[in-house]
Order: C-alpha cells, then structure tokens, then sequence
C-alpha cells in the first residue's frame, strides 16, 4: 500500500509538506504543489479518510459496536442512535464485530478514534472492559449491567419480560412449555433463567427433549423442529421462544407437517419485531423497547462525555410489555 511517506520520497519533500498540499493549506509554492501532486498521480495515492477524519472528529464521533446489522432489532437500534447522535450535533461511526475475540474488540473499540462508544457484544470480557476502564473512555452497554468511572448501562429487563410469557402461557392453561433459545448471550440467559424460575415457581415439570437452540435465526428453529418432529416426540403445550424470528421458523415447521398453531400447540415469541402482527397466526410476544433502548443509551453516553469531572455511572432498565396475538390459544 503507498503511504504519504512514499509520495514525500517520490517529490523530494517533507511528510508535513505532502500533508499540506492535500489539504489545501495556503502555505506551499505553486511548484512544489505540483511536485507532489504528480508524484500522487504517479503512485496511484489515496489519502487514508478513515485516519483523517478520526483526528479531526474525534472529540464528536460516537462509536457503536455491534455483533451484526441484520434483523430488526439491530436496525431499530441503530436508527434511534443515529436520531439522536444527529440532534444533538455528533457524528455515529458503525463498526461490526461478529466473530472477533474479547481482545480483537477491545483493540476495535481502543483504536476507533471515537470519544466514547456504545457496546453490544457478548465477546467482550471484564478484563478487557476494567482496561477501557482505565482510560476514562466513556461507554453505555446495551448488554450488561456494568458501571464504573464514565461507564453506565442501558438494557431491557429481559427477565421482566420472560416472566410475564411465562404468566401469561400458564394462565391460559399450558402446563408443558418448551423453550427455544438464542446464542449464547445475556439475553438469552436472563430469558432461560426467567423460564426455569417461572416453571418452578408453578411447580411445572421441565422437559429437555423440548428445549432446543435456534440461535435466533428463523431457518435453525425451523430445522430443529423439523427433527423433533420426525423423532416422534411428544410435543408440548406451548413453546416460548426467545425471539420472534425463532417463533415463526417453529410456526412454519408445525403447519407443515399437520400441527395447528395455536390449536395444537400455541408459539410465543420475544421483541415484537415489525413483521410479528403479519404472519399468520400473527405472533404473541414480548414487546422489547428497542428504540427507547437507543435513545436512552446515546443520551447517557452523550451525558457522560459532557461531564467535566468523571464519576460513575448509572444502570437503567427498561420495561418490556406483553403483546397478545394469535399465536397463542387457551387450553381447557
């Protein structure tokens, strides 16, 4: 790759000259500009925007790090954030992270240049957060419920909203309640742990041939039902799922192969995303605020960066709301 050094080398001048004549600085001949604008001609130079931006927006650019931008949740998430990022005179760098290690992130995160960042991503481990710590970078996660010195948390109580799904399957008759989870993440395990606390609390049994993982994606919960089905296992009343695009993959499985939703078995889903009222049965869920959930992390982080003396931060949780549809039946 050809750096502005190797454009200094090539016209004979100084870094701070070829720096000059790509920003237009009024300050070098008209001879040596040419100089150095042919020798970027020559060498094919493309100025790294990314570097320059980063040092001169700096002390106005919000970071968010997120696993993926596909799917409702990440978009609504991203739209609120940007809103308001945008209202109040700052810019929003995006940076995905999917597959990265705790460090890979850390480094991501340390590097970007931002003057404070949003954070959801599982992969991000304590040790690596108490370093960011040390740096009084401010941060808002969207994941955890994590303070210290500039750095607060923001997150849906999805405990909260597991439990009224629960309730409410229960008090519409359903006593063997299967579960589908997500990947492994802090939604996931505050959803499944509300699950089994639920079912304790009812004295219901718990059945682990009906707990299966689509990983949050429509087409793995469809192939998992698909294989409990043809295994010929007894399915249950109801299944909770821990999000709305599991739900329709397990309602599209069970018609296809005969078993009426809700009639059959009732399906209940998790975060109300955009097609939820559409799919036939539409889904009962959970209604996850997720714009609020972006507005109210760019508003911390933004408090928080304002500060002129650092202090701890704070955790807020936000309250989800049961949403009935036509997914769910009473049981007699």
């Amino acid at each position: 790759m050809v750096t502005i050094k190797d454009v200094a080398n090539e016209s004979g001048v100084a870094i701070s000259t070829v720096s000059n004549v790509l920003n237009n600085v009024e300050v070098v001949s008209e001879e040596t500009r040419k100089k150095v604008l042919d020798a970027v001609e020559k060498l094919n130079y493309v100025p790294n925007m990314n570097a320059k931006y980063l040092k001169s927006f700096k002390k106005n650019t919000i970071g968010l790090f997120i696993p993926s931008i596909q799917g409702d949740f990440y978009k609504m998430l991203m739209q609120a954030i940007h809103l308001q990022c945008r209202l109040r005179g700052y810019l929003l760098n995006i940076y995905v992270s999917n597959e990265n290690t705790s460090e890979e992130v850390y480094s991501m995160i340390i590097s970007s240049g931002v003057e404070g960042a949003i954070v959801l991503n599982e992969r991000l481990t304590d040790q690596y957060i108490d370093r960011i710590n040390q740096r009084k970078m401010p941060i808002v996660f969207v994941d955890r419920e994590y303070t210290g010195n500039q750095m607060s948390s923001v997150i849906i109580d999805n405990a909260q909203g597991a439990a009224l799904a629960m309730e409410y399957l229960i008090k519409q008759g359903h006593r063997r309640i299967g579960y589908i989870h997500g990947i492994e993440n802090y939604d996931d395990e505050a959803r499944f742990k509300a699950y089994l606390s639920v079912m304790g609390k009812y004295s219901l049994p718990i059945d682990a041939s009906v707990i299966l993982r689509g990983y949050f994606e429509e087409v793995v919960a469809y192939s998992e039902m698909r294989v409990l089905i043809l295994k010929g296992i007894q399915l249950p009343d109801a299944f909770f799922c821990a999000n709305d695009e599991m739900a329709w993959g397990c309602i599209r499985a069970l018609t296809e192969a005969g078993i009426k939703v809700p009639e059959q078995v009732s399906i209940m889903g998790f975060d109300d995303n955009t097609l939820a009222p559409y799919y036939s049965p539409s889904i009962t869920t959970i209604h996850s605020p997720v714009t609020e959930l972006g507005n109210s992390s760019a508003i911390e982080l933004i408090r928080l960066m304002q500060l002129l003396e650092p202090e701890k931060g704070t955790i807020q949780k936000l309250s989800p709301s049961l949403v009935i549809r036509d997914s769910c039946e009473f049981r007699v």
